[in-house]
């Protein structure tokens, strides 16, 4: 008490104690701090469940709140990390001090720098705004091109009274969807409304059918659910950077773990009111169109999306090159045999249309909005009746499109999928060890002085310094390390002590050490990958 006293009874007793209340001083701060901090701490997570629980409310309490609770939380989370930043440093000292009457400069210099790095990453995420790019594979429809669909969806949209879309972008993906986002698509950026079209969707469709898919899209219009999702996006995606930089802070794991529930709890809210927003959107079409042709476009959306899937995994999954993929002709010749099939029903039960704006409901509840219900014999019907008429007769040159939309996907596929080949191969053959070698060719990486080089391939690495090469496969660990002054390469060999079994690398004697050490890291997941693929059918047998 006589440390905290002004008093002047007790001024000598102080003076005798000396450093010693400086000291008590300090843990005096310090536990003021750490009660701080947790009542900071308390305070937020208050704030935060009240925050995520007015999100369940309306959609307006939902952006309101998550704009309350994200710029509250970004702020204490910088605050808790200074504090706790500043706590651990202190502690580093302190710790020591007292448990071994002595204390570490090199820690508490450590202790410090990972304090800053954790504050850096977080101050810098704050600021930080992410890219919003939303890129489409997609070309774009001029209304000369397809007169008669735009005439029809700015119809439907004035009998909905609504803003019909700026911009109809047709593609091949197996969705529909509207925003208001800006989108790139074929080098451009459009802004305001836009609507995408899959044209492969577009020819199973019935005209119908499509209506009832452009009906529900332009609901999303009117009910302000493209809008609302514009408005939160951005915030979202700084949101998931700013839990990025928590979890790479070090020091800022605790505050990034319960950013993260508050992230969860809100992506509860949002994904009810996306369903709500879906099945909303499903019964405006419906009255629009019938209940029928929403089912029936549902129907065959969901079992086309699903079939393309398979047939794409199951070329991807192939072990042997393929100079063509055809995906577009497979999903043509095998869509009958696939719809009567017992397969499609285990894929429809409760299947989720891929969409990049919208969480929808199972197909199950979708069509019980709608007073739809289909029996398995009906669901074959549905997909294996001709569509005699579709929209995709109104857009010119439609054929074309999709065949050079086609061209381009097969062939990113197709490198995709050989490259793919390159990670799974052992090799076992020449051929397989030709194709390896076109991806992960044989490196040479020459040394400052004569003499001196780095040999390395798909199986090995060698070094002239070296009495034998070692095998990709006998590497346990690789990591690097400063050492008088200069940066070498570890390699820690599997079924070998600490120190017997090590080779190293010196990095600083390379002309090119950081092209070794891209080039060593991307061999040695080359040959891990091929070696979780080989484990693959061992594990499943």
């Amino acid at each position: 008490m006589a440390c905290f006293s002004t008093g002047e009874e007790l001024a000598g007793f102080r003076h005798n104690l000396g450093e010693a209340c400086s000291d008590v001083r300090q843990f005096q701060w310090m536990r003021r701090l750490a009660l701080a901090s947790a009542v900071l701490g308390l305070v937020s997570a208050v704030a935060a469940l009240l925050c995520a629980l007015m999100a369940f409310v309306s959609r307006p309490f939902q952006y309101g709140s998550f704009v309350v609770g994200w710029n509250m939380l970004r702020i204490t989370g910088a605050v808790q990390t200074l504090a706790q930043g500043g706590l651990a440093v202190w502690l580093s000292y302190w710790i020591t001090a007292v448990w071994f009457d002595r204390y570490y400069p090199k820690l508490i210099g450590m202790v410090g720098i990972l304090a800053a790095i954790a504050l850096f990453h977080v101050v810098r995420a704050i600021f930080r705004r992410p890219a919003m790019d939303f890129e489409v594979e997609a070309e774009k429809l001029d209304e000369a091109d397809a007169p008669e669909l735009w005439a029809h969806v700015r119809r439907l949209c004035a009998s909905l009274q609504t803003q019909p879309p700026d911009h109809i972008l047709v593609g091949i993906d197996a969705n529909f969807f509207v925003t208001e986002s800006d989108v790139h698509a074929g080098g451009q950026k459009l802004t305001g409304r836009t609507l995408y079209v899959s044209l492969p969707l577009l020819r199973l469709l019935k005209r119908s059918e499509a209506e009832a898919v452009f009906a529900h899209e332009m609901g999303h219009l009117l009910g302000g659910d493209t809008g609302h999702g514009k408005r939160l996006a951005p915030m979202l995606a700084h949101f998931g950077h700013y839990l990025q930089a928590l979890r790479e802070g070090g020091l800022t794991l605790p505050i990034y773990h319960f950013m993260k529930a508050y992230r969860g709890v809100f992506e509860l809210s949002l994904g009810r009111s996306r369903r709500a927003s879906e099945l909303a959107a499903d019964r405006l079409a419906a009255g629009v169109t019938s209940g029928q042709d929403v089912a029936h476009s549902l129907v065959k959306v969901g079992a086309y999306a699903s079939f393309r899937d398979h047939t794409e995994a199951n070329l991807f999954a192939r072990s042997e090159q393929q100079r063509t993929v055809a995906i577009a002709q497979q999903v043509a010749l095998g869509f009958t045999e696939y719809a009567l099939s017992e397969e499609v029903h285990r894929d429809l039960h409760g299947v989720v249309t891929p969409h990049p704006f919208d969480s929808h409901p199972p197909l199950s509840a979708r069509l019980e909005n709608v007073g739809q219900t289909l029996a398995p014999a009906d669901v074959a019907k549905v997909l294996l009746e001709p569509t005699t008429s579709s929209w995709a007769s109104a857009i010119v040159d439609a054929d074309t499109t999709e065949a050079r939309m086609w061209a381009v996907y097969e062939a990113r596929f197709a490198e995709a999928h050989d490259l793919a080949l390159a990670y799974r191969y052992e090799p076992s053959t020449d051929a397989e060890r030709q194709h390896v070698e076109k991806h992960f060719p044989p490196l040479v990486f020459e040394g400052k002085v004569a003499g001196l080089e780095v040999r390395l391939d798909f199986a090995q690495v060698s070094c002239t310094e070296w009495d034998a090469p070692v095998s990709l496969e006998q590497v346990k660990t690789a990591s690097t390390a400063g050492r008088m002054f200069k940066k070498y390469l570890d390699l820690q060999l599997k079924g070998s002590g600490m120190f017997s079994g090590k080779r190293s690398i010196c990095l600083s004697k390379l002309k090119d050490a950081d092209g070794l050490l891209h080039a060593f890291g991307h061999y040695l997941g080359r040959h891990r990958t091929m070696q979780e693929h080989r484990a693959r059918p061992r594990r499943a047998a």
